[in-house]
């Protein structure tokens, strides 16, 4: 009895003097989507490695996790866009103050997700932009 009773003081204290403690923070999953409407295949690259080459019609799509009220974009700090078999295109980055003038602007609007943005949000936490012919009349010559 006596060993239950030390036990039961000794765990109760540390909740007492506020030991335990709950530091982690909320977090929700951000969806950023590049529908491909170009009229010819683009092909993604992140600076995670990953590549893919993206047909007209479909779509490029990535998953970050991050504390409620995040505004910046993508998947990861820097994505290019190129146009296969030549060397234009767009490197854009995740927050658009790191912008190497390298991105596509669009009445103020960055590769982001905050007050000026190009993408769309076209659900909870899910933005989309819509790559177009436009885009692809308009690419910088990308450095090596």
């Amino acid at each position: 009895m006596k060993k239950y009773i030390i036990v039961s003081i000794l765990s109760i204290m540390p909740m007492a003097c506020g030991i335990i403690e709950d530091t982690s923070e909320e977090t929700v999953t951000y969806t950023y989507i590049l529908k491909n409407e170009t009229g010819i295949a683009l092909q993604i690259i992140s600076d995670f490695g990953r590549i893919e080459l993206i047909s007209n019609g479909n779509s490029f799509q990535c998953e970050t996790i991050a504390n409620p009220g995040y505004v910046g974009g993508l998947c990861s700090g820097e994505l290019e866009i190129r146009i296969p078999d030549s060397n234009k295109g767009y490197r854009c980055f995740g927050l658009g103050s790191e912008s190497i003038g390298l991105c596509f602007v669009e009445d103020r609007g960055l590769f982001t997700i905050s007050n000026y943005t190009v993408f769309k949000e076209i659900d909870t936490r899910t933005y989309e932009y819509i790559l177009t012919p436009e885009l692809i009349e308009n690419a910088f010559e990308l450095p090596d």
